[in-house]
């Protein structure tokens, strides 16, 4: 299940745009199910941005997220399970809490990867200025155009991306120095 999930990490956009226009399209496997129900998923929708930027970026956020929860000491969920906190319980104040960093991690890199989608969008939802224009379709538009746009837009991406990136170092900078404060507490680096 997980390799499905990670699928578009290997896909080409393009691909995955096709894809999802294939399932989702209104002539897709699934297109002519969700107009039943009168969700319409397609060309010249918002649905359908927001649907292939989460198809691309997923991958981004999911894997962290498994590796975090990986990392999560069981015998710390099982001493709060002997302690009375039921699942739910345990996982909220103990699973989650520990686990946090790498999900912060992991929504920042999906964040980041969904800023700049382009390939997956275009097939997919399409470039219509005001609609379904990401800045990644923008700055493809305005390339032609009108090049000081599209260097300014670009020059915007990359000053959010590079405050993502800076903020998930320091995040987890902070993170490991606030940890090694508390005495006790178990280095990750130290295997048990």
């Amino acid at each position: 299940m997980l390799t499905l999930l990670e699928l578009p990490l290997v896909l080409p956009p393009a691909v995955a745009g096709i894809g999802l226009l294939a399932a989702f399209g209104r002539l897709g496997l699934l297109g002519g199910t969700l107009q039943v129900f009168g969700l319409e998923v397609g060309l010249g929708t918002q649905a359908a941005v927001v649907l292939a930027i989460a198809f691309v970026a997923g991958p981004f956020y999911v894997r962290p997220a498994v590796a975090a929860f990986e990392a999560v000491d069981p015998t710390l969920l099982g001493a709060a399970r002997t302690l009375g906190a039921g699942p739910g319980r345990t996982f909220f104040r103990v699973a989650l809490p520990l686990a946090a960093g790498g999900l912060s991690a992991g929504a920042a890199l999906s964040f980041a990867r969904g800023l700049g989608e382009f390939g997956a969008t275009i097939m997919f939802a399409g470039s219509l200025q005001g609609v379904t224009q990401t800045l990644s379709l923008a700055i493809y538009q305005e390339f032609d155009l009108n090049f000081d746009s599209a260097l300014a837009i670009s020059a915007l991406l990359v000053l959010v991306s590079a405050a993502l990136l800076l903020s998930v170092k320091l995040v987890a900078g902070w993170r490991s120095t606030y940890t090694s404060l508390i005495p006790f507490a178990r280095s990750p680096s130290i295997s048990s």
